[in-house]
């Protein structure tokens, strides 16, 4: 088997925009993922806060989303529609709750609707502050770390790819084990 590097990059960025609302990205990180990933056509943020780019969910309608809803359910959104979908879920259940009073994330679930969502080859990229867990049908392709001002913690954005059903037969050999 050969090991291939992930890519990874440090990016410096300012602080999010002087407003109100929390959550919201570092300044200039939408942007720069966006080009990183080739400039992709349609985006889509299920956890969409106030985002600059492209289309959002958000169960708060005062951010004026593209659509009002639950990034565990993305039932109004076709299979295979956006080129990205990029993910700022809550850190934690009680971040959930104390921030934005929602319910509890079910990881499976909403990771799930994003990729279902994704164009196959298209990139779903998770901002969090811990590394998460692949999500099934996708491969990790690319990690940037984000650092922002002093004392702040870095936030971590892993980019992977919506692989093709003959792309994830092709990981594994009918022994189970992956390929060469």
């Amino acid at each position: 088997m050969t090991y291939t590097p992930i890519p990874t990059e440090t990016w410096v960025l300012p602080r999010p925009r002087p407003d109100a609302y929390v959550g919201g990205f570092p300044r200039f990180f939408e942007k720069k993922l966006w080009k990183l990933l080739g400039c992709p056509e349609k985006v889509l943020h299920p956890f969409g806060g106030l985002a600059e780019i492209g289309d959002f969910v958000d169960l708060n309608e005062t951010t004026t989303p593209t659509w009002v809803g639950d990034a565990h359910d993305l039932h109004f959104i076709a299979d295979e529609s956006y080129d990205l979908v990029l993910c700022d879920p809550p850190y934690s259940d009680e971040d959930a709750e104390w921030r934005y009073g929602t319910p509890p994330l079910r990881w499976s679930v909403w990771t799930a609707e994003a990729v279902r969502v994704c164009k196959t080859g298209g990139h779903v990229a998770i901002y969090h502050e811990r590394q998460p867990a692949r999500p099934e049908g996708t491969r990790l392709v690319r990690r940037v770390v984000v650092l922002t001002r002093t004392w702040h913690t870095a936030r971590l954005c892993f980019v992977f790819q919506k692989l093709s059903a003959q792309q994830l037969q092709d990981l594994f050999k009918p022994d189970g084990k992956k390929a060469a």
